[in-house]
């Protein structure tokens, strides 16, 4: 599944929060990876929601007019998610329940490499609703396995990436120190010479 994009900047380091920086600006113009359902199809594949075969295969089975509504949904889903960080409203909730509820699949069994156990659910991926719901598990998931102290926005005033912050201290400022922290570090440099 080509893209016409450039492979999203994935920093969020979680995939329900990678939604929010589905539109941004980290090569120069802003981008949204979500702007249609071929593209979607493509982001869903790079952040590891879909297998590149799921991807084709839904490319194929699923017409263009299905595959935007999906893309339509996400992209009003996004806008709303913006409005709810860290914190989510009782609304936004709602709104995430209402998807969940028409999520299809089943439980499998998985048996890791040391001959461990675990039971997963698999989502049904036969049509365009199901990529939504997709989605939405994993912005569900950010909102109840993770803190909201812990959901962050680059502290770049010209960034507008969100991450979660997974260090030890909590006290991650950037959304990747390699660009908009040696930006900062690069620009108070500068003001002390």
């Amino acid at each position: 599944m080509a893209s016409n994009l450039p492979a999203p900047y994935l920093i969020a380091d979680h995939v329900g929060l990678e939604v929010v920086n589905t539109i941004g600006a980290p090569y120069g113009a802003e981008l949204d990876w979500l702007v249609n359902g071929q593209e979607l199809l493509s982001w869903m594949a790079a952040v590891g929601l879909l297998t590149a075969k799921e991807a084709a295969r839904l490319a194929a089975a699923l017409t263009a007019d299905d595959l935007e509504k999906a893309a339509d949904t996400l992209r009003a889903l996004r806008t709303e998610m913006q409005e709810n960080i860290p914190e989510a409203s009782p609304e936004f909730m709602a709104r995430l329940n209402d998807l969940l509820t028409t999520g299809r699949g089943h439980y499998e069994i998985e048996t890791g490499a040391e001959g461990q156990r675990n039971m997963r659910f698999q989502p049904l991926l036969e049509t365009a609703d199901d990529l939504v719901v997709r989605v939405a598990v994993e912005i569900a998931e950010l909102y109840c396995l993770n803190t909201p102290e812990r959901m962050r926005e680059c502290g770049s005033p010209t960034c507008t990436y969100w991450f979660h912050d997974n260090t030890r201290n909590n006290r991650r400022r950037w959304c990747s120190m390699a660009v908009c922290g040696n930006r900062a570090k690069v620009k108070a440099h500068r003001a002390r010479q």
